[in-house]
């Protein structure tokens, strides 16, 4: 006598995974058929893992702006898939530990960001010829950060920021450069120990204020605004100071509305002919 099987109950995440397994391997190439639920389930793993940098709306923050038509990292599914796994070295996107997020939930996000375009992408009110013209000149921002090979590079090189970085962010590291400093996330905070406030006082009372270049148990190096090295040892100084919520960047108080504006299409714009 045969007994009956179980009945079979699929949850959305598994009739997802089931649509993705006939779409083909994950990861390929083409856009994976997935249904309304397996988007759901994107979404939901998206805002979980990515809303936090990429917005909830993945209209840009602390990362870029992800409802455009075409992300230059990644141009069709099989590379957004690979984008999400490994990340992007040297920025501020970290990869996926395949112990927490499985592939399936990759997959999906990925299907969940390329419906984003639909969306309205976000508009910045200023003209980007113009703030090109704040940065150089109002700003004089080429005096610490390099673009495109000009300018000095004291403080983080802005080539292609408009790609890392999202508006309002942009918005927010200008007037209130503080509160936007890089967070550490699994270390991805390496690219930026270099841009650590430091105030040092000597015996002579002399105030030495800079970047931290190098730091060892005796010596610590200093990059000034001016772009000069100091090396101090630390038997010689009476106060060390790792300013660890503060910026070196000066906020934007006397520019105007439109000059901010301006210089934040400017910086969107940056990298998105790349």
């Amino acid at each position: 006598m045969q007994r009956p099987g179980p009945s079979l109950r699929f949850s959305p995440l598994v009739a997802s995974a089931l649509v993705l397994a006939a779409a083909g391997p994950v990861g390929a190439q083409h856009t994976p058929e997935v249904t309304e639920a397996g988007l759901a389930r994107g979404e939901m793993f998206y805002q979980a893992h990515c809303g936090r940098c990429h917005g909830m709306l993945g209209q840009g923050g602390e990362g870029p702006n992800l409802a455009r038509p075409t992300l230059p990292r990644a141009p069709d599914h099989g590379s957004l898939v690979r984008v999400i796994r490994r990340g992007i070295p040297g920025t501020g996107m970290p990869g996926t530990r395949s112990n927490l997020v499985s592939d399936l939930e990759v997959d999906l996000i990925a299907a969940y960001v390329r419906t984003l375009a639909q969306d309205a992408v976000v508009e910045v009110a200023g003209d980007a010829a113009r703030g090109q013209e704040v940065f150089a000149a109002g700003g004089d921002c080429y005096s610490c950060h390099v673009v495109d090979g000009r300018g000095t590079g004291v403080g983080p090189e802005l080539t292609g920021i408009g790609l890392r970085r999202g508006v309002e962010y942009l918005y927010a590291a200008l007037q209130t450069p503080e509160s936007e400093l890089p967070v550490s996330r699994r270390g991805i905070l390496r690219g930026f120990r270099g841009y650590l406030p430091i105030r040092a006082v000597t015996r002579e009372g002399r105030v030495i204020t800079g970047m931290r270049v190098n730091e060892d148990a005796f010596t610590i190096q200093l990059r000034s605004i001016s772009g000069r090295t100091v090396s101090l040892r630390k038997e010689d100084l009476v106060e060390l100071e790792k300013q660890f919520d503060h910026s070196l960047m000066p906020a934007v108080e006397e520019m105007t509305g439109a000059d901010i504006d301006d210089l934040v299409a400017f910086l969107a714009d940056l990298g998105e002919g790349s």
